[in-house]
Order: C-alpha cells, then sequence, then structure tokens
C-alpha cells in the first residue's frame, strides 16, 4: 500500500521523467527544422555535416540526481555555391576552314601535297598525295564515280588503280580524275616508292589523280559517297 506521501513521491518523478522527454524531443524538433531549411537557390546547392555529441538535461527528482541524456547534434546545413557548367570548346582542326559546311567531303592542296577528310565542317588529319602540277584545277566537285579496281595507261605502262573515287574530269584528254592508290603492276608492285608520296621531288608525276598510300585509299573509299564534295584550293 502506497501513502499519500509515496504517490506525491511518484507522481514528482514521472513529472520529471516527461520534462526531460519533452525536453529532448524539442530539440531534435528544432533540429530537424533547421536541416530541412538549407535548400541552395541561384545555383547554388546544400551539403550537411553532423557530429555526435552528449547533451546533459538535469532533472530535479528526489534526491537531487542528475540524468544524462545522449543525441545526434543538429545538422548544419551550409550552402555551397556551385560555378555554372563550362563547355569545353575545342580550336578547329587545321583545314577546316575549306570544308564543306555540312557532310562528308575532301578538300586537296597541291600546293603542299597534301589532303584531307572533312565531316561537318571539321577536318580529319591532312595526309600525304601526289598530283599533276596543272590539274584539278581549284574549285568544288562532286563524287559520280566509285571503282574498287580500274586499270590506265597513262606514264607509259599498263597499271591498276585500286579504291578509285572519281570526282571530275581532265582538262586535256577527258580522262577521270580520282583519288586512287598509289599504281601497282599486276604484281601489286607500286610504280612509285611509298615512302616518296606527298613529296615536292615527285610532284608532278601524277597525270592528274589524287595518288595516295594504300591504306588512306581504303579510308577515302569508306568515307565519301557519290554526290559528296571535294574542294580543290590549289
Amino acid at each position: 500500500m502506497v501513502g499519500r506521501s509515496g504517490r506525491r513521491l511518484v507522481g514528482l518523478r514521472a513529472r520529471s521523467v516527461l520534462v526531460v522527454v519533452l525536453t529532448v524531443v524539442s530539440v531534435v524538433f528544432v533540429a530537424g527544422l533547421s536541416i530541412s531549411s538549407g535548400a541552395g537557390a541561384d545555383g547554388s546547392t546544400s551539403t550537411t555535416s553532423s557530429a555526435t555529441s552528449p547533451v546533459t538535461v538535469a532533472a530535479n527528482a528526489t534526491g537531487g540526481s542528475t540524468q544524462t541524456v545522449t543525441r545526434a547534434a543538429a545538422a548544419i546545413a551550409t550552402a555551397v555555391r556551385v560555378s555554372p557548367p563550362t563547355t569545353t570548346v575545342h580550336a578547329p582542326s587545321a583545314g577546316s576552314s575549306s570544308c564543306p559546311a555540312s557532310g562528308h567531303g575532301a578538300v586537296i592542296d597541291r600546293a603542299s601535297q597534301r589532303a584531307w577528310l572533312c565531316t561537318d565542317g571539321v577536318a580529319a588529319p591532312k595526309f600525304p598525295i601526289t598530283t599533276a602540277i596543272s590539274q584539278p584545277n581549284p574549285g568544288t566537285y562532286h563524287v559520280y564515280a566509285k571503282d574498287r579496281v580500274t586499270t590506265s595507261t597513262f606514264g607509259g605502262h599498263f597499271s591498276y588503280l585500286d579504291n578509285f573515287v572519281a570526282f571530275t574530269y581532265g582538262t586535256n584528254t577527258g580522262a577521270r580524275i580520282a583519288f586512287h592508290a598509289v599504281p601497282r603492276d599486276k604484281a601489286g608492285n607500286p610504280y612509285q616508292p611509298y615512302d616518296t608520296v606527298g613529296s615536292p621531288a615527285w610532284f608532278g608525276q601524277s597525270s592528274g589523280c589524287i595518288r595516295v598510300l594504300p591504306d588512306q585509299s581504303q579510308v577515302i573509299w569508306d568515307h565519301l559517297a557519290i554526290g559528296d564534295t571535294v574542294v580543290a584550293i590549289s
């Protein structure tokens, strides 16, 4: 049986515990509000850091005892400005200014014995060529024929021309002018040493076509289709 004084003591302890619980709930609630208010604005984002620390809450219970409650410290929301995203702009490849604005194409520079392929106005790396001295004339042409292998008697010998991509006609005989691999004989022996392609010493050895190395002739074949633009700038 609990006397009046005992009931009073129990009631006091219950109220003390209630005070402690309400205090902890209030702190957690306030901390929650603080966390949720960290949204950034004007191009910023929020980062949240947290730590754990002891918090002592005194309870005036009978006997003057002190009750210690440990809780997570409130997270601190810190706004951090984020720089606007940057777009990397690459410098145009050498020769891009001569490329057709769109689609696939090619550019020929007889003066430097170099040519390059183009895609949507952007030039691929230049490659060596061997051409005639006076043709093709500077101008804009279009691919009109493609032959895997054709033959020629220019140069005083019968030769095979692989990956023949024609885009104009010769000014003297009307023969087709095209990109093609270095002329070869039936056995595959080239009529021009491969290491001389692009060399000034061989400038003019072609009768009009654009001679390239065999591997490059395959790249050109794959890149250019009927109707694509070929620009001669010199």
